[in-house]
């Protein structure tokens, strides 16, 4: 048979070329077609109708596009086709005899082709478009469509629905079972058509007609019959066989528009509602084009491969999203397996998530929290979705090498382990998963603990990607083994316990307690007997507070003073302060050390001032605030107590200090209205809110007698890290340029810039000076004061500057 390009048009010599080669064809008997007086009649006869059909086609009634004329105009336009194919089919069979009549067919297949042009084929697909959107819309609509036919449709096209129903066991229009009825509903139906095309600007008329023909199973019938009507002549025109393209677009628009309206629904399983709906759309069109004798489920086949390929498309350009929305997210998980596994497009998925992640995730915008929580979700999602945990590391490898270059990585993970509200913990408090040791070649996992339910590794997988082969690790475990030892998190944890247990005002550790036991079961014993030694120090503490307690009761002393007593070698360097305590906190001291020597006479204390805390109640001219201060700053306090107003030198002298150490503290009071500075370097006690500087009173702030929360260490000292939150002085002091002022206060504000820098990365000294302003509203720093400050911060080690660029050491 002659095969065409069904987008071209065909001149007369195509069509006497047709001809030409069918005469030429041998008949059964072997005997050549003759009788040149057909082949002239035929051509005359195609040369006469291919003008009628050329006219009828040109017709203006194509241009418009609503869709109750779209739908009724080109099944006009298929009746007038057929009339003109019947009254040349009566001339054709008056030319030709029974054996010649191939000539006829395939002329008028010619003539059919020609007329089929870009105005027409588009026509022809938006008319299938909006019938199939609204059988679909009926039958959503109304389930009960599915079940039965209205009168109204003919019965010859029931006949032919009912045997491919019969035949194929297929759910077809007016043959189904109700329970694949309701299975066609969801219950976003109520609130929106999942059928139309939101994109399309004759949505509004589409919707019209399909609530018309819905509201009244009468129209639905006379609807059916009309479209199945429209089905027919396509095929009786010969017309499906060259636009089966045409007819292909359109039902791909009608499954692209229903997978869209699924975008962003992750919390409902979507993939089996939109089979159900393209199969039986599909069906039914196979049904009415080829008929029970010859059906192929063509347009079936084509549905569903159209909607696995598009709804995984969807989903997997959704999937960053669905990974942070998760657990909320499992059934569109569960969706895109299933398509994923069908079109055997895993690793494609994969590659398509891991470049997602890389340029909207891994980057110094987003910080390591966040980068920890979506790596954790996207552990989860991806074992759900590749149990193999092939996928996993593909899309792994990146964000694990992102995070060890992130500072603070290890830092967020002890967090997370140890928060209760926290997904990490629930890993840790189970005490089941993998155990980690450190081996030969990082952390390595006890088998005794793995989860044998796993499916078996892909061959590619093997001796590649370290993820899929710890498959069986737990979240807690894959993320300790983003670094080769357990041992940096054990210190890190180390850290975190000494400062809760600083922090502790009551001796009470019960939480800290359960943290160390949960922590000793999956890092083991010997690694966490530091953090023994901690609560025991702890334990220590609370007893010989309690016979400090009772001692100063005996000898009528009050004793507003607790300390915490540690053992310096199990615990982390801790800063030490040098200034001139206060003799009223140096008194307390002096007693509380007094009754510890006669505990325990083989020890002394040496006071941490960096670690303690002081609760003062000021009593001044018009008010009484209560405050809890650092030590250093209680002391610089108590020397305004004596004279209300100084200068910082005086203040450094009577402190025993540097200036730098004295301005810090100072700023402290000045942030709670009980110190200003009535000019540069100078101070004075607010003892009214709203007089000024020369009304000021003689009397200074005094501090309450009670004086609780000081840390003490046991004898002898190792500098390190400070856990001072509070202070940002060095207390060694002696730093060049303590006499610029304002570059010293912006000390209370290196926090933010180290922040900045630890998120950001190096930075020039504008892109600081813009971010300070944009985190500190308010902030009037200029570019000159922010450079002198960061030179001090680089003389003092903490920052360095190269290529113009600020980072931290």
């Amino acid at each position: 048979m002659y095969a065409c390009s069904p987008f071209n048009t065909l001149s007369e010599d195509d069509i006497q070329r047709i001809i030409q080669q069918i005469k030429a064809r041998p008949n059964p008997a072997g005997a050549p077609w003759a009788g040149l007086s057909v082949e002239k009649a035929i051509d005359s006869l195609a040369t006469e109708y291919r003008g009628e059909l050329q006219q009828l086609c040109t017709a203006e009634r194509i241009g418009d596009s609503a869709a109750s004329d779209v739908f009724h105009g080109f099944l006009q336009f298929l009746q007038s086709l057929n009339g003109v194919f019947c009254s040349y089919s009566e001339g054709a069979s008056r030319i030709c005899g029974a054996e010649q009549r191939i000539i006829g067919d395939m002329a008028w297949n010619a003539l059919i082709y020609q007329v089929l042009d870009t105005r027409v084929l588009a026509w022809m697909e938006e008319w299938l478009y909006v019938s199939l959107s609204c059988v679909l819309h009926c039958v959503v609509r109304q389930p009960s469509t599915i079940a039965h036919l209205n009168s109204a449709v003919d019965s010859g096209i029931v006949a032919r629905l009912q045997q491919v129903h019969r035949d194929t066991g297929a759910v077809v229009v007016g043959f189904g079972d109700s329970a694949i009825a309701q299975s066609l509903v969801s219950e976003d139906d109520t609130e929106s058509d999942d059928t139309l095309d939101d994109s399309d600007p004759a949505q509004s008329e589409r919707r019209k007609l399909f609530a018309r023909i819905a509201s009244d199973p009468r129209q639905i019938g006379m609807f059916v019959n009309d479209f199945a009507s429209g089905c027919r002549l396509l095929v009786t025109l010969r017309i499906v066989a060259y636009a089966s393209r045409t007819l292909s677009n359109a039902v791909d628009r009608l499954v692209d528009a229903n997978v869209q309206k699924q975008a962003n629904r992750w919390d409902t399983p979507c993939l089996d509602l939109l089979l159900t709906r393209v199969r039986l759309v599909a069906t039914t069109l196979d049904a009415l084009l080829c008929g029970p004798a010859t059906a192929q489920p063509f347009f079936l086949g084509h549905a569903e491969s159209r909607l696995y390929a598009k709804f995984s498309e969807l989903r997997v350009s959704e999937l960053f999203g669905i990974i942070i929305d998760y657990p909320d997210s499992r059934q569109a998980i569960a969706d895109l397996r299933a398509c994923v596994v069908k079109l055997r497009t895993m690793r494609q998925m994969a590659h398509s998530l891991r470049n997602a992640i890389q340029q909207r995730l891994l980057h110094p915008g987003a910080t390591t929290s966040d980068i920890l929580t979506q790596y954790i979700s996207a552990i989860r999602c991806l074992r759900l979705l590749d149990p193999s945990s092939t996928v996993l590391e593909i899309v792994a490898r990146p964000i694990r090498s992102y995070l060890r270059s992130r500072e603070d990585t290890v830092s967020c993970i002890v967090q997370d382990m140890v928060s209760e509200e926290s997904e990490l913990f629930e890993d840790l408090a189970s005490g089941h998963g993998v155990i980690m040791d450190n081996g030969a070649e990082g952390v390595v996992y006890d088998e005794d603990y793995a989860d044998k339910s796993w499916e078996p590794l892909p061959i590619e997988a093997k001796n590649v990607y370290l993820t899929a082969q710890r498959r069986d690790a737990d979240v807690l475990s894959l993320l300790v083994s983003i670094y080769e030892t357990k041992d940096v998190f054990v210190q890190e944890f180390e850290r975190h316990l000494a400062q809760r247990l600083l922090a502790c005002t009551d001796y009470s550790a019960e939480r800290e307690i359960r943290q160390v036991e949960m922590m000793k079961l999956r890092f083991g014993d010997r690694t966490l007997e530091k953090c023994e030694v901690m609560l025991k120090d702890v334990a220590d503490s609370k007893r010989t507070d309690q016979h400090v307690s009772e001692t100063s009761q005996e000898k009528h002393w009050d004793m507003p003073l607790h300390a915490l007593i540690v053992s310096r070698q199990f615990w982390s360097s801790m800063p030490k302060e040098q200034f001139a305590v206060p003799h009223e906190m140096a008194d307390m001291r002096n007693k509380y050390a007094g009754m510890y020597e006669s505990l325990k006479p083989a020890r002394k204390l040496e006071w941490r001032d960096a670690l303690g805390s002081v609760t003062l109640r000021i009593e001044l001219a018009d008010r009484t605030v209560s405050v809890s201060a650092k030590p250093a700053q209680a002391a610089v306090l108590f020397a305004f107590q004596e004279t209300p107003v100084m200068t910082l030198a005086e203040l450094a002298q009577k402190m025993e200090c540097s200036e730098e150490f004295v301005l810090s503290r100072v700023r402290f009071w000045q942030t709670r209205g009980v110190v200003r500075e009535t000019d540069a370097n100078v101070f004075e006690v607010v003892e009214a809110e709203g007089s000024s500087g020369n009304d000021v009173a003689g009397r200074a702030s005094r501090p309450a007698a009670g004086l609780g929360n000081a840390v003490a260490s046991g004898a002898g000292s190792d500098q390190g890290e400070d856990y001072d939150d509070d202070d940002e002085g060095d207390a060694s002091g002696g730093a060049a340029g303590a006499s610029n002022a304002r570059t010293e206060a912006l000390r209370v504000h290196f926090n933010f810039v180290e922040g900045i820098l630890r998120n950001f990365g190096p930075l020039p000294l504008d892109r600081i000076l813009s971010m300070l302003g944009m985190f500190m509203p308010g902030e009037n720093t200029t570019a000159e004061e922010l450079r002198s400050f960061l030179a001090l911060m680089a003389r003092e080690d903490k920052l360095e500057m190269a290529g113009g660029l600020y980072k931290l050491k």
